[in-house]
């Protein structure tokens, strides 16, 4: 079973997308800010992780900058997971090495989980 990390302050979206994800039969952990967030990529060994741009104590691309700091750290593919839309933000997501950057407002659960499974299970 893929194990599926998400990292977001956003409760609701978490819950929400953690159901779906789990009615895929994906195994789903979740954090609710970049430091735990790293600790949890680090010691659970996701396939992927769902990360979102502003969080508490340290956001998505602080942790993205410490994660490819880390030596240790698993090479996961990474789906940003926002509502921020800025270009600059995605453009350096993107030099950071995310597989993709998805605006959640604009996009359904569906069109979320294609994305996941696109990532996770390429043709």
């Amino acid at each position: 079973m893929k194990r599926i990390l998400i990292i977001d302050d956003d409760t609701t979206f978490q819950k929400t997308m953690t159901t779906k994800l789990q009615s895929f039969s994906y195994d789903v952990v979740s954090a609710t800010n970049g430091e735990d967030g790293l600790r949890m990529a680090l010691s659970e060994k996701p396939d992927l992780i769902l990360l979102d741009v502003v969080m508490p104590k340290l956001d998505g691309l602080g942790f993205l900058r410490r994660l490819n700091q880390n030596r240790n750290a698993p090479k996961v593919p990474i789906l940003i997971t926002s509502n921020i839309s800025a270009t600059d933000k995605i453009g350096e997501g993107v030099a950071l090495g995310v597989r993709g950057y998805i605006i959640k407002s604009d996009e359904t659960l569906d069109t979320i989980i294609k994305e996941v499974e696109a990532v996770l299970n390429p043709k």
